[in-house]
């Protein structure tokens, strides 16, 4: 099919306003927050409701044009750039929060609603979800849950994305089809609980990058707002001692005595360790015995305590917007991953080793904490673009070294790096996964090259 053709098709579906083929317009759409390269779409759709999505998904499969999907274009490793041209689907028009139901404490929202809109709106009626997206407020729900997102907002209760509160979607399959996941696939049945009959079909769809389906909406778990907070800071000096911190907040698992906890250290200062720690609840008494609780296991494990206002205002930012975040530079995530609870120390040596044999020091290793486990990153920031190729040496080589270690990765999105090591040391896991997608997928369209390479 020739492209005026497949414009008029769009056009068709969509209406004039909200197909774009202009090259000023491709180009705008052309880059995320990763240092990767532009990559042009043929096409931008900005589609306004499910139908809209599932007919223009039919026509690319019988056409076999690739499909990509983005949500605010926040990703950090590329998850959604065009590889072949193609269709470019801006989801932030399906924006609308189509539920907040205060009774069943479910919250069902389109894909393309930010973080920030919904948890204004659950504010409003004393309710919350509780978590947050590393990425910022900004995020699309759909784009933090299709890559098993998370922060240090909540994490260490709560898990990432999918670890707990998400219920259920609406998806458009790669051939057209429509389903709902969870109870939700039931007639007459809300979506209250996550599993259905048969496997768990919302797991598999967390995480998977988008390349099984369009989330065109989601079920969320929520909330009452706490009542009560309070926020706790400490420095350390040894990572070692983080880790018995962490190990103690979450040894009965389920009951973790924190809310949010985030470490950090500059490549600057290795020596000198942040602690924000986060507690929340409902009852007075509960909030004041953990916070006790918390601040003895600190300072049992050698942590000197600070002013708590460094901790309040970060988490304040987490939710509300990191105003200035990119006035040092840009950011780019290295080494982001989940380890065991008690394997950290390794990963900050390694972090050490790796920076001080390439002398490059503009960056930090950070770690919050979750459920007997940690997500780290390595997040560097680069003001000129000579800087670039250095910035991606190191890289390289943390990325090499941590899954040397042991890491379970987060955000592959279209790594070379990390597709290929997965085709190698994980040989029959990647391949069930580019089984699956051959077998949801057999043509290929859609997020092709994302997550697994772009051939079958």
């Amino acid at each position: 099919m020739f492209k005026d053709e497949i414009y008029e098709n769009l056009v068709e579906v969509v209406g004039c306003e909200r197909v774009s083929r202009e090259n000023f317009e491709l180009h705008a759409y052309s880059r995320d927050l990763s240092p990767s390269s532009p990559e042009l779409s043929s096409f931008v759709v900005r589609p306004g409701k499910t139908e809209e999505i599932a007919e223009i998904v039919r026509t690319a499969n019988r056409q076999k044009i690739p499909i990509y999907v983005r949500g605010c274009g926040c990703s950090h490793w590329s998850a959604w750039l065009p590889r072949k041209g193609g269709i470019l689907f801006d989801m932030t028009s399906m924006d609308r929060i189509i539920e907040i139901d205060e009774k069943n404490l479910i919250a069902i929202v389109e894909a393309g609603c930010t973080w920030f809109r919904l948890l204004e709106e659950l504010r409003k009626k004393g309710l919350t979800y509780l978590s947050s997206e590393i990425g910022g407020p900004a995020m699309t729900v759909g784009g933090s849950v299709m890559k098993a997102g998370g922060g240090p907002y909540g994490t260490c209760k709560f898990g990432s994305h999918g670890q707990m509160d998400i219920l259920g979607f609406e998806i458009v399959l790669p051939t057209g089809m429509i389903v709902k996941t969870g109870s939700w696939f039931m007639p007459g049945v809300i979506p209250f609980r996550r599993q259905a009959v048969g496997p768990d079909l919302t797991g598999v769809l967390i995480g998977s990058e988008g390349i099984f389906g369009v989330a065109s909406k989601i079920v969320l778990r929520i909330r009452p707002l706490p009542n009560h907070e309070e926020f706790l800071y400490f420095n350390f000096e040894d990572w070692s001692d983080i880790a018995n911190v962490g190990d103690a907040v979450t040894r009965f698992v389920g009951d973790e005595l924190a809310y949010g906890f985030r470490a950090n250290a500059s490549a600057v200062e290795p020596g000198k360790i942040a602690v924000r720690i986060f507690v929340f609840g409902y009852e007075k008494q509960i909030i004041e015995f953990r916070k006790k609780k918390i601040r003895s296991i600190c300072m049992k494990n050698n942590g000197t305590e600070g002013d708590s206002s460094n901790s309040s205002g970060f988490f304040a930012k987490v939710v509300t917007g990191l105003d200035g975040i990119f006035a040092q530079g840009v950011w780019h995530f290295s080494g982001c991953g989940t380890i065991p609870i008690g394997e950290i120390i390794k990963y900050t040596e390694a972090w050490r080793e790796i920076i001080g044999k390439h002398k490059y020091e503009k960056n930090t290793f950070g770690a919050w904490l979750f459920p007997r486990g940690w997500t780290i990153s390595v997040l560097f920031s680069y003001s000129e673009p000579e800087e670039r190729a250095k910035l991606m040496n190191v890289s390289e080589d943390i990325d090499t070294k941590f899954l040397e270690i042991g890491l379970v990765p987060s955000g592959v999105g279209s790594s070379k790096h990390l597709q290929l090591y997965l085709r190698e040391k994980c040989e029959s896991y990647y391949e069930l996964i580019r089984k699956l997608k051959r077998c949801l997928d057999p043509n290929n369209i859609l997020q092709p090259g994302i997550l697994v390479d772009q051939d079958f």
